[in-house]
């Protein structure tokens, strides 16, 4: 799928070595100085440990005053945490994630048919990306789903177990759950079952083992943002976030329910003519972000499908100016420049400063958002007008002589 390699991209795959010493040694420099409390992998812990002891999981707190949001079987998902001392997991969840975030972007890389040495370029930048840096340092599952997702819908077309992993990536965060429409879009009928069978099945299994699984489903709790944060938070990426900020906190969700819908079909109708067209990278990465996108609430570290976009950006032989574009999009909300917001106090970035006001700081503020609709419409146009000319080919070869 490599067009063409220009002299940026050339000079990245013959210093690509240099180029990821660099970007993880400035890393773990970032780490060092802005250290992370790993506070989201300590819930997921306290989740299976309540499980276990049959407390509560979303009639209150779990860790402090930090809720459970995750739906019942991600608790048994979690059931390993709770068997390993705190400062071992802590340890061994930053190093699985990294190891786990390399063995993406190779797959991502070798799929799109990338040259090998960009492996260490796009790791490289791939650390550098804000949703990524947020994951490490919080100990958030992100890259574990993007893994899940990405192994699952990269293996062979004609594999029976396509739709697992998103299956399960939804059982854990219901986002995925988007991937199904993407399935459907493209035509791929038998993964788009396995994967609505599978979480089906983790359904079934959490309201057999978890005596609060009806409460979540019944109740509503599933569909409670509130529990995840307050909508007005800057960093709410979401489409319901940035409309909040700019209509205030309306008490009807139709604004919401109709641009996020629209988003949402249109994020998964691309995603599967992309992935018709055979670019499986580019597809899924649109679908995580569209996902990410119609999320009642999406912190930014929900973002990591920002990885194969760029990644598929990349090998469609655009200008290096295209991918880059998406990865300063990627890296630059809210928190990876460490600025401090002195009203409040915390590390948000630049987003937060009062030089930006009006329209700067309505487009600044949801970047993500924004990301992503341009790439949906320049995506679309790109396949619309290849598809209109094979159209008009067609049917000039089926007029009569």
């Amino acid at each position: 799928m490599l067009l063409r390699i220009d002299p940026v991209q050339r000079w990245l795959v013959a210093n690509a070595r240099t180029v990821f010493a660099v970007a993880a040694g400035a890393a773990v420099l970032m780490a060092t100085l802005w250290p992370g409390p790993l506070i989201d992998v300590q819930v997921y812990q306290a989740g299976a440990q309540a499980w276990l002891e049959g407390r509560p999981l979303y009639s209150q707190p779990v860790l402090g005053t930090m809720e459970f949001t995750y739906p019942p079987f991600a608790a048994v998902f979690f059931l390993p945490l709770a068997l390993i001392p705190l400062p071992v997991m802590c340890a061994l969840w930053v190093i699985g994630s990294l190891c786990l975030l390399w063995m993406i972007v190779q797959r991502c890389r070798e799929v799109a048919g990338l040259p090998p040495e960009l492996t260490m370029v796009f790791a490289a930048m791939a650390l550098w990306l804000e949703p990524v840096r947020t994951s490490l340092m919080l100990g958030q599952i992100n890259i574990l789903l993007l893994g899940l997702v990405v192994f699952d819908l990269c293996r062979a077309r004609s594999s029976k177990w396509t739709g697992v992993g998103v299956g399960l990536a939804a059982a854990v965060k219901l986002t995925p759950l988007l991937f199904v429409v993407y399935l459907l879009f493209a035509r791929r009928w038998r993964a788009a079952g396995v994967a609505v069978a599978t979480f089906a099945v983790t359904v079934v299994a959490g309201l057999l083992l978890v005596p609060e699984a009806a409460h979540y489903w019944i109740g509503g709790v599933f569909g409670d943002s509130t529990r995840v944060g307050p909508v007005l938070n800057w960093s709410d990426q979401s489409i319901h976030g940035m409309l909040a900020r700019v209509l205030g906190e309306p008490e009807s969700k139709l604004p919401w329910l109709l641009a996020g819908g629209a988003v949402a079909v249109a994020g998964s109708f691309v995603a599967g003519v992309v992935d018709r067209r055979g670019d499986r990278v580019l597809a899924l990465g649109l679908c995580g972000m569209t996902a990410c996108a119609v999320s009642p609430f999406s912190w930014e570290h929900h973002w990591v499908w920002f990885i194969p976009v760029i990644i598929a950006l990349a090998a469609r032989g655009l200008s290096w100016w295209v991918p880059g574009l998406v990865f300063l999009a990627g890296m630059a909300v809210p928190t990876q420049i460490p600025p401090v917001d002195f009203r409040h106090g915390i590390n948000v970035g630049f987003i937060a400063f009062d030089f930006l006001d009006g329209v700067a700081a309505f487009f600044v503020r949801n970047v993500y958002s924004w990301t992503l609709i341009a790439l949906l419409v320049a995506v679309g146009m790109r396949y619309g007008r290849r598809w209109l000319a094979g159209s008009r080919r067609s049917a000039e070869r089926a007029q009569p002589a």
